[in-house]
């Protein structure tokens, strides 16, 4: 992996006031520190950074460029970026780790795929990808920019293990090598069928016997009054009369 140059400067004041003043001017605070070494506050420019970030992998590698002694020439990665998010992003403070050109380190590095699986182009699979970025362990000149895999000749039910991948003798995978890093699966689209044209002509009536419909009802309710007359006749034996009005006493 190419180190990019970084510009690097102590600073001696901390505090959150100070850090929003170091932000106005341009600057993002920072500290760099390594194992059995003091922590040093410090600051970079905060253009300079985010255009070499943007440019950069997850493992980028820095060299320090500074009038303090004990962070010019000294190699580096980034550990953490603190964001706002409220701000499209924007870089709040950045935690850097120095490290020893003699000393291994774990990193992640992303995977790159290569190719065009049969079983996703041809036979309408999906390529699933369990995780983007790999766990490796190198020195920090070894780092690869990333790691890159060929899946064409991947067809359904297939997948690649982490054992599969070809990594440089230099560096060691730092996970499962039995575990499946790519695979093509099966797509799973739900096909409704449309109810058959016969069932859904039965189920609305046609014109013409809706207004039919409509006619034969009404005698029918004339029918009912009828029908209740002729019930009163057989129960009672004959047509109920109305009562005789009262007479005058």
């Amino acid at each position: 992996m190419r180190e990019a140059s970084l510009n690097i400067q102590e600073r001696s004041q901390v505090g959150r006031s100070n850090m929003k003043r170091m932000r106005k001017q341009d600057l993002i605070p920072a500290v760099v520190y390594a194992g059995g070494e003091q922590t040093i506050s410090a600051a970079v420019g905060a253009k300079e950074f985010i255009s070499l970030a943007r440019k950069s992998s997850l493992a980028q590698l820095f060299s320090f460029v500074s009038e303090n002694k004990a962070l010019n020439g000294k190699l580096a990665i980034v550990k953490e970026i603190q964001k706002d998010y409220l701000r499209g992003s924007a870089p709040l403070h950045i935690d850097f780790q120095t490290l020893r050109e003699d000393e291994k380190i774990i990193v992640k590095v992303p995977l790159h795929t290569m190719g065009e699986a049969p079983g996703v182009k041809l036979d309408g699979g999906v390529l699933s990808q369990a995780f983007h970025e790999l766990s490796v362990r190198c020195l920090p000149r070894q780092i690869p920019d990333y790691v890159q895999v060929d899946i064409s000749a991947l067809g359904i039910g297939m997948s690649i293990h982490a054992k599969d991948l070809t990594l440089p003798p230099e560096v060691e995978y730092m996970g499962d090598p039995e575990e499946a890093v790519l695979s093509v699966v099966q797509s799973r689209t739900l096909v409704v069928e449309a109810p058959a044209a016969e069932t859904v002509a039965a189920a609305v009536p046609a014109e013409g016997e809706a207004a039919a419909a409509g006619a034969e009802g009404a005698p029918a309710k004339e029918g009912a009054k009828e029908g209740a007359k002729e019930g009163a006749k057989e129960a009672g034996g004959k047509e109920a009369k109305p009562a005789p009005a009262g007479k005058k006493g």
